[in-house]
């Protein structure tokens, strides 16, 4: 075959193969000039983001501590969180002859009784309960024992008691459904009778709700603070005075504390925002609440007002839900949502100002471009985008490759 006709015969393939380098030669060296331009693209994509902000806040609730004079054993006659009536009887204070140590160790052991009382009798079944509820009183159990390794991983120690009560009337239901025997009523009665042998024939005084009806919690629950944070100290409270409160010793009336009755559903949280921070919050709206030391717990609280002060504002929330299992400890951390935001997601590094224009570069065709960006938030080391108007080519777009890095870009520079 002559050269002539290998040429022929060959053309179109050899073209197609001279053709495929060439692409192939552009293609890397456009990499290599976006490398060495250090040139770092993503698509413009659009989100939902929620804007949180975090805060220290402080309680604020009618609250009444309960004393007895003397000493004595306490011996609690409801649980905590119960509403109780007026001339309710709440607990019993058993004279005794210990005192000091000894006291403190015949107490512990009263409610240590007190507690197993509580699990066994609520871990009695109704007759007849059928033995198909077993399985799920052992997905129960499986559930709540994750629920406290969390618990534990996380450092959530003061959860962990309520969730073992739980865990252990749902284990000992499911071994009364599936066990041999169930012996749930001799246990009851032999702690019962060790109940009655600690308290002996020790004369007892009770402690009774005698103001009004209210919401009872033992002596665990007192922390000294029931009378500086009471909803009348909100009244004229400011940041200042907030510092005050926070800062003042615990004081608890003389006597043996008992517990505490609180006085109405409402409570409050007394917390400071920075000003900027502070302006999109507006008085008689609800906001969304998450307690992420009280077991992630979620809430709606109402803004009552905002008080300025010297580079800070205090906020007052109002709330008349008790949510299931929260701890009602005098500080709380907290996370607010202040609002959701709709708009293309730009990282801080992208932004931009040509002019008078905050904007981004893109690429279009190997081109930069400048796009027009309205920025309707600012968060941490990102910005939110307003979307762009019908038919607008000015401004940014999705789906846009977004420029977020890179050295001397300007308006007009072609890749090639």
């Amino acid at each position: 075959m002559t050269r002539k006709n290998f040429l022929q015969k060959y053309a179109l393939r050899i073209a197609a193969i001279l053709a495929m380098l060439g692409l192939i030669v552009y293609t890397v060296a456009h990499a290599m000039d976006f490398a060495m331009g250090n040139v770092l693209t993503t698509p413009v994509r659009r989100i939902t983001d929620t804007q949180i902000t975090s805060a220290q806040g402080y309680l604020f609730r009618n609250e009444e501590v309960l004393t007895t004079t003397g000493t004595g054993l306490v011996d609690t006659l409801v649980e905590n969180g119960t509403k109780v009536g007026k001339n309710v009887s709440v607990a019993k204070v058993w004279s005794t002859a210990a005192s000091g140590d000894a006291l403190a160790a015949a107490q512990l052991k009263l409610s240590r009784i007190n507690r197993a009382i509580r699990i066994l009798e609520d871990s009695q079944l109704k007759a007849g309960t059928p033995l198909s509820e077993a399985n799920k009183y052992r997905a129960e159990y499986t559930a709540l024992y994750r629920e406290i390794s969390a618990a534990t991983e996380a450092g959530r120690l003061d959860q962990i008691p309520a969730l073992e009560e739980k865990l252990l009337v749902a284990l000992n239901r499911y071994v009364s459904l599936v066990g041999e025997t169930n012996e749930t009523k001799e246990h009851l009665q032999a702690l019962r009778e060790e109940k009655e042998d600690l308290l002996g024939a020790a004369s007892s005084v009770e402690i009774k709700s005698e103001i009004s009806s209210g919401l009872f919690y033992d002596g665990g629950y007192v922390d000294g603070f029931e009378s500086a944070f009471s909803t009348a100290a909100l009244e004229n409270l400011t940041p200042e005075s907030l510092h005050t409160l926070i800062e003042s010793t615990p004081k608890v009336p003389d006597g043996q504390t008992v517990g505490k009755l609180v006085y109405g559903y409402e409570w409050y949280l007394a917390l400071e925002l920075s000003p900027s921070v502070a302006s999109g919050f507006f008085a008689g709206r609800e906001y969304r609440f998450t307690f992420p030391e009280n077991n992630d717990t979620e809430a709606v609280l109402t803004l009552e007002r905002t008080v300025a002060g010297e580079g800070t504002v205090l906020a007052v929330f109002r709330c008349e839900d008790h949510p299931n299992d929260f701890l009602f400890y005098r500080e709380q951390t907290v996370e607010i949502v202040v609002g959701e935001t709709e708009g293309f997601y730009i990282p801080e590094s992208a932004l931009v100002t040509e002019g008078n224009l905050m904007g981004v570069y893109v690429f279009e065709e190997s081109t930069v471009r400048f796009r027009q960006a309205h920025i309707i938030w600012m968060g941490e080391g990102y910005a939110i985008a307003e979307l762009p108007g019908e038919g607008s080519s000015t401004e940014l777009a999705e789906n846009d490759i977004l420029i977020v890095s890179g050295s001397d870009l300007y308006e007009g520079k072609v890749y090639r």
